[in-house]
């Protein structure tokens, strides 16, 4: 009974299938009704947002305007840099296809060569979103062809962009730099201010005062079509203002700057230095072989870059702050300071052996630069006359480890701390464990001092080094850090990075030889400086290094006036040259200098009675 009734009363298996089949599909129609929802909420509500900035993406792009940089003046207002009025073009971004299609058109207009249209096509690739700058200076002729072929070319943005300009161009190239495209390696260093084709500083104040000098940009909102092709403004505020960069005042002094490169023919290679020795103001710094900034201002092509780049007399070093130069005689100064500090010399202390054209040092000969010989010198004569066979024995007396721990506390290893990124610190020998290192214990013996006591040997200083020693020597003993950027607020202030340990009195020895070097019959100067009348008091140092296989190099560094020093010149020149032969681009310098500031004349100073006192011949 049992069993019978509950096999009648049992629904069939194909109805239990059915209904079992029937609730999977509402549940599974009812999960995928659910996920329509959640998606429609998640893209109606939620994303609402995201998808409209993708539409306004779309239609609407943002064009960045180019800042104009901040001008550039020397000490006496004079501008240094221009902002001229210039155009570009561009092309937006868009499928790699419409790009390909305007730069077929666009790159033949500009005289593009195909490896610079893969360069171009690459950048697209490389900073997609982002215009892609063809040329940032066109001419009218090329501004007109692409205008009438706009139609041709998708995309393609033509904007004001102003053109940073040198008029003075080689005159001021090493210290103004210049600017050019930024390069893939600069983008990539997280530079979020930048964009591929824009200009960046590259060299000297421009790459130093970048972020100072370049401004801010603005930004333009342009609604754009189908094709990518710009319709008109975005919006009520399609347009944000760039703000310009900030201006930067100099302490370099435009005359002078000229007058230095007058005096160097192309020819000539070296380099020159002038500071103000009260404050650390660089009036001058020029090097030899120059450059013209304006070449990189524009589009420039690979030849003509490559013709800078590859030049082997190297326009683009600067020899002012990068050239290391053994200096010569001009280093005796700094020798015959440690013998004065120490007590090893005074102005009268002569040496046991008298100069006859050399000294002999246990089986080898040091020459002098004059071959018969200078006798009998006391300090200051053998400054003024520059005997080497004196500082041969003067080196002996201070020894190389008094030497050398001497050169290293007044930072003739270090940088001088200008406001260029390029400055070299100069090579000194810092220890007899120097030479262990570089030669080996039995590869150099004692009379290594011989040669570093008069600037040869393991020793080179840049000019900039060298003027700021001297600045110290004239202006009572302090180093000052040499400085380009004026401080307006303040143009007096000076920043002290060390003191000479020199007392007044033997500073005074010092700049008394020097001042004979230029104004006794008996100085190495003299007949440097007096082909034409001496205008001014002066002092300074001749130098001529040596290096193997090479023509002589002339140092020559001086100051003026005696009396109240107001500048020192740095000068050497490389090849084929003596102090005596440059001490002359010198005496120019400092006399167009102190024409400018009015210093009081050696006839006014006769005058009066306070004609600098010349030292005695032996």
């Amino acid at each position: 009974m049992r069993s019978s009734f509950f096999l009648k009363s049992a629904p069939p298996f194909d109805a239990v299938s059915r209904n079992y089949k029937a609730r999977i599909a509402r549940w599974v129609l009812g999960a995928a009704f659910c996920v329509l929802i959640l998606a429609f909420f998640r893209a109606q509500i939620l994303r609402v947002r995201e998808y409209r900035e993708k539409s306004l993406a779309n239609k609407v792009r943002i064009l960045p305007l180019t800042a104009p940089r901040g001008f550039i003046y020397d000490r006496d207002g004079e501008i240094l840099t221009e902002n001229l009025p210039a155009y570009s073009a561009s092309l937006l971004p868009a499928s790699a296809a419409t790009l390909a299609r305007s730069m077929a058109v666009a790159g033949p207009v500009l005289g593009l060569t195909p490896d610079e249209v893969r360069e171009l096509l690459k950048q697209g690739r490389v900073a997609p979103g982002q215009p892609i700058l063809l040329d940032n200076n066109l001419d009218y002729r090329t501004l007109s062809n692409l205008e009438e072929r706009r139609n041709e070319i998708p995309g393609l943005l033509i904007q004001y962009k102003p053109k940073r300009v040198y008029p003075f161009g080689p005159e001021t190239a090493h210290v103004l730099g210049y600017v050019g495209q930024i390069s893939e390696e600069e983008l990539k260093e997280s530079r979020p201010a930048y964009a591929p084709g824009d200009l960046i500083g590259q060299g000297g104040l421009e790459l130093r005062y970048e972020r100072e000098l370049r401004g801010s940009k603005g930004a333009e909102y342009q609604e754009v079509d189908a094709l990518g092709r710009l319709v008109g403004p975005y919006g009520a505020n399609s347009f944000q203002a760039p703000t310009r960069g900030r201006d930067l005042h100099l302490t370099i002094d435009l005359d002078l700057q000229r007058a230095a490169a007058e005096a160097f023919p192309d020819s000539m290679k070296g380099a020159v230095i002038a500071i103000d020795p009260r404050n650390g103001d660089l009036l001058l710094l020029y090097s030899s072989p120059t450059y013209d900034p304006n070449l990189f201002s524009g589009r420039i092509s690979r030849s003509t870059w490559e013709s800078v780049v590859q030049n082997p007399e190297r326009p683009l070093y600067n020899r002012a702050i990068q050239s290391r130069y053994p200096p010569g005689s001009t280093f005796k100064l700094a020798v015959a300071a440690m013998a004065l500090e120490l007590g090893e010399a005074t102005a009268d202390t002569r040496m046991p052996v008298p100069c006859r054209g050399g000294y002999q040092f246990g089986r080898r000969w040091f020459g002098c630069w004059r071959p018969g010989g200078h006798g009998s010198l006391n300090l200051m004569q053998a400054i003024a006359q520059s005997c080497d066979g004196y500082f041969y024995q003067l080196g002996l007396r201070l020894g190389l480890d008094q030497f050398t721990r001497h050169l290293v506390a007044w930072g003739f290893n270090a940088e001088t701390g200008i406001d260029l990124h390029e400055e070299r610190a100069g090579i000194v020998p810092t220890s007899a464990e120097w030479f262990d290192e570089r030669y080996g214990k039995s590869g150099w013996g004692p009379g290594v001092i011989l040669n570093l006591a008069i600037g040869q040997g393991e020793i080179s200083q840049t000019p900039l080094k060298m003027a700021q020693f001297y600045a110290a020597l004239v202006n009572g003993g302090d180093l000052l850090q040499p400085r380009l950027l004026r401080d307006e607020r303040d143009p007096g202030s000076r920043t002290l990075v060390g003191k000479l340990p020199l007392s007044h009195a033997n500073l005074a020895v010092l700049q008394e030889a020097l001042a004979a070097v230029a104004m006794s019959p008996f100085g190495t100067a003299y007949a440097a400086t007096h082909r034409t009348p001496l205008r001014y008091s002066m002092g300074g140092k001749t130098g001529t290094a040596q290096f193997v296989g090479e023509e002589d190099y002339g140092w020559f560094v001086g100051y003026g006036p005696v009396e109240d020093p107001r500048i020192v010149v740095a000068l050497v020149v490389e090849e084929g040259q003596h102090g005596s032969t440059v001490a002359p681009i010198v005496k120019t310098l400092v006399e167009t200098y102190l024409d400018e500031v009015g210093a009081p004349t050696l006839e006014a100073l006769a005058e009066d009675g306070l004609a600098p006192r010349a030292v005695s011949a032996p």
